[in-house]
């Protein structure tokens, strides 16, 4: 009865560890296009409190604006999407926070 809950939990630690996010780690944040104009940009906490700590401030913003552009996204620029003021869609871990937005037409 054990085996079996052994093997889960090893392969469910394979595969987080398999798909952990290197370069959250290594430059501090991650963008992941989810569709045409939707992404989600995942932060480490310690680049967040490099920019004051808040996802609604102007820091946060023209960082993200700044290296979607380095990555060829969101030419006309990125606008977080409403649940993020108040926020209710915003994903939090022990290590990053995530906040999703869309690309501007």
């Amino acid at each position: 009865m054990r085996r079996p809950l052994l093997v889960a939990a090893l392969l469910g630690l394979t595969t987080s560890c398999a798909s952990s996010n290197w370069h959250l780690l290594d430059e501090g944040y991650a963008i992941n296009p989810a569709d045409d104009d939707a992404i989600a940009v995942e932060m480490h906490l310690n680049q967040l409190k490099r920019l004051g700590g808040d996802v609604n401030s102007p820091e946060f913003r023209l960082f993200v604006a700044d290296r979607l552009k380095w990555h060829g996204l969101c030419p006309s620029g990125w606008a977080a999407l409403p649940c993020v003021q108040e926020g209710s869609c915003i994903q939090r871990t022990s290590r990053s926070v995530t906040v999703l937005g869309r690309c501007l037409p």
